[in-house]
């Protein structure tokens, strides 16, 4: 593996922290600006609306820019609106940071995966990928823990102070190791969703959209459901959310060589019914704290497995919009998680913590359904059959 793709998944690490840890040091935030939890719960709320629907518009506007300076000009933004968050002495001006913050991160998140992929062979561009990935879920594992301890010991400021220094450091470093790469001619954002989005793409972003949402509709509520479920103690759940963790990461890695070893259409149509069955079956491994570990493990790696193939499949179907394409699935994404939060929401207040899995479940095997429409619709096309 090109070393240059170790960097971009530290860079995947940071910018997930940035976006992950205000949900540990809202605490902090809400004293110390004299909001609301409520209140302080928007910055997470607004980060992903603006990372949902400003990625393919941002992209689209920078694609004629040469990657490695976008990519440098996009950290330099990243560490000058954490540095702003830092320095925040209201609420509206931290909100303002948090949605530069968010912004940056849409673009530094796709052009690690675009030059991860590039910068790789045919046979490995599933593992690059996954690397990106895997730099995702460990900042749930270890970035979220370190900034929300930092936060704790020194103040919430003290953690964004911490995300400019790691950025700063990082920027000479992409400078001198990551080859230059050339953007891609300037077209209308209208033009590239008419030659970029045809069904076989859309079922595509479907299926990540329809999967997050499932994902999100139980994984928000993990906590009260195991402490409902199991009378599990914080400390027991954060060691649980450990497990999980770890699985994603091993997940990342196992969608990423299964791409390249199979395809990503027998990856993502393999692993999109597993991470089905492991959500549904979450309410039966409450029954010991070993049979839940194991399903944990098990739910994150089949959780982390199809975003790997999935993006290489949208790489693969329009290799001159490969940005576009992955900015309008990162949207996918983050529109799945406020999808599934919101979801959630309405069935923890009338139902039981456990009704969340089922429905969870349920939504991703439509995630597979759209995933299956889409690699039929891929099939007739290269045939020359009509579907």
């Amino acid at each position: 593996m090109n070393p240059s793709v170790f960097i971009l998944a530290i860079l995947a690490f940071v910018v997930g922290t940035a976006e992950l840890v205000i949900a540990g040091i809202l605490d902090g935030i809400s004293r110390d600006l004299q909001i609301s939890l409520g209140s302080a719960g928007l910055l997470m709320t607004v980060y992903a609306l603006v990372y949902a629907l400003g990625a393919p518009v941002l992209i689209s506007l920078t694609s004629h820019i040469e990657r490695r300076k976008l990519l440098v000009t996009s950290l330099v933004v990243f560490a000058g609106a954490n540095l702003l968050s830092a320095a925040s002495g209201s609420f509206l001006l931290l909100m303002a940071s948090r949605i530069i913050v968010a912004s940056s991160c849409s673009i530094i998140v796709v052009l690690a995966i675009t030059l991860a992929a590039a910068m790789v062979t045919e046979d490995q561009r599933g593992r690059a990928i996954g690397m990106i990935f895997s730099g995702i879920v460990a900042s749930l594992v270890l970035g979220v823990p370190l900034g929300t301890l930092v936060g704790v010991q020194w103040g919430w400021r003290m953690t964004f102070f911490l995300l400019t220094a790691v950025t700063i450091l990082i920027i000479p470093v992409v400078r001198s190791k990551l080859r230059q790469l050339p953007g891609a001619p300037a077209a209308p954002l209208r033009k590239k969703m008419g030659t970029t989005l045809d069904k076989e793409s859309v079922f595509a972003h479907l299926a990540s959209l329809l999967q997050m949402t499932g994902q999100f509709t139980i994984f928000t509520y993990i906590s009260p459901f195991l402490a409902q479920t199991m009378d599990l103690d914080p400390v027991t759940i954060s060691m649980v959310l450990l497990v999980y963790g770890v699985g994603g990461i091993f997940g990342a890695w196992l969608g990423g060589w299964s791409t390249d070893k199979l395809s990503a259409q027998k990856t993502f149509l393999t692993f999109l019914p597993l991470h089905a069955i492991a959500v549904l079956a979450l309410p039966a491994s409450t029954i010991s704290l070993t049979s839940l570990l194991a399903l944990m493990m098990l739910w994150c790696v089949f959780n982390m497995a199809p975003g790997p193939a999935i993006q290489k499949y949208l790489i693969e179907q329009t290799p001159s919009s490969a940005s576009f394409q992955l900015g309008i699935n990162t949207s996918a994404i983050q529109l799945g998680v406020a999808f599934g939060s919101f979801i959630g929401a309405g069935v923890m207040d009338h139902f039981s913590p456990q009704t969340n899995a089922y429905v969870g479940g349920v939504v991703i095997l439509l995630a597979m359904l759209s995933g299956l429409a889409s690699s039929r619709l891929r099939q007739s096309r290269m045939s020359g059959v009509a579907p």
